[in-house]
């Protein structure tokens, strides 16, 4: 009984975990595009979940049309938030860089909260109450789903990086801006481009988070924090390092609060990322940042 208990409790944190990966995917993508962190990221996780009920529950929209929107709308405020704003930045000083990121959230989040107003959602089981049983251990169908559409998001974002010509460009671009425009890439398309997926990440992870936590306007800020841990432990910088410390966080979370009590969880979590960061300072998968 208590292997079967904790097997359940590892998958849930495994399923959280993805989705943590992809928060913190996003936050690196973008410290590695342009040297620092966008503290506005985590609004398209808000976006995405406040998207995700308004097309579910209130227009009554199938599931994969839902997915398909909020994708394309995700995209397009990416893009929209580096034309019109964080372009003029990118080569100012990191502090006001993330001065402009932290008072733009703000505004995007006023705006959130004048078109939908302050009150909780929830999003009800749109697969019903299936189960998948696992080694004694139940696992919900929805959780299921969740699960594979982080995995096939990663899996997609992984070819695009390495197999399309633009995806390379943009690693290029990401490593060393000055070689990338002498071989003709152009720096201010891949950065745009960034940043118009990085959205996209955070709202595929409001998209599939907004089910199991509901739907608030601080859903993403509640998150800023262990993302950004994540991010960091797992070597800021380096996206294979930002998906694996994400899964790390997620697993802990749902062990914590299973075996210790929800109310430390946090406090475990962030004194784990401390004794990390206290031993390794440039995270977990230094060695690999090197090779990389």
């Amino acid at each position: 009984m208590n292997l079967v208990y904790f097997i359940q409790q590892t998958l849930n944190g495994l399923t959280i975990g993805i989705i943590y990966g992809l928060i913190a995917l996003g936050f690196s993508m973008v410290y590695k595009a342009v040297g620092c962190l966008n503290f506005c990221h985590t609004v398209s996780v808000m976006l995405g979940a406040l998207l995700s009920y308004t097309f579910i529950v209130q227009l009554s929209f199938p599931i994969w049309l839902t997915f398909l929107l909020v994708v394309v709308l995700l995209l397009i405020y990416g893009w929209a938030i580096n034309q019109f704003f964080f372009r003029y930045f990118t080569n100012m000083s990191k502090t006001i860089f993330m001065l402009v990121a932290i008072s733009l959230s703000g505004v995007l989040q006023q705006a959130a909260l004048i078109i939908w107003g302050p009150e909780a959602r929830a999003i009800p089981n749109i697969l019903g109450s299936r189960n998948i049983y696992i080694a004694g251990a139940i696992f919900p169908m929805q959780s299921i789903l969740l699960f594979a559409i982080s995995i096939a998001s990663l899996i997609i974002l992984l070819l695009f990086f390495n197999r399309t010509k633009f995806g390379l460009s943009m690693r290029i671009a990401a490593e060393d801006p000055e070689a990338a425009s002498l071989m003709g890439v152009n720096v201010e398309q891949t950065r745009a481009a960034t940043f118009a997926i990085t959205a996209l990440l955070g709202g595929i992870a409001g998209f599939l988070i907004a089910p199991l936590f509901g739907v608030t306007l601080d859903i993403g800020q509640s998150l800023a924090l262990k993302m950004f841990v994540a991010a960091v432990v797992g070597g800021v910088g380096y996206l294979p390092g930002a998906i694996g410390a994400g899964v790390l966080v997620g697993i802990l979370e749902s062990l914590s609060s299973a075996y210790i009590s929800s109310g430390w969880r946090d406090v475990i979590i962030f004194s784990a990322g401390i004794a990390v960061l206290a031993i390794r300072p440039m995270g977990i998968f230094r060695k690999s940042m090197i090779k990389h």
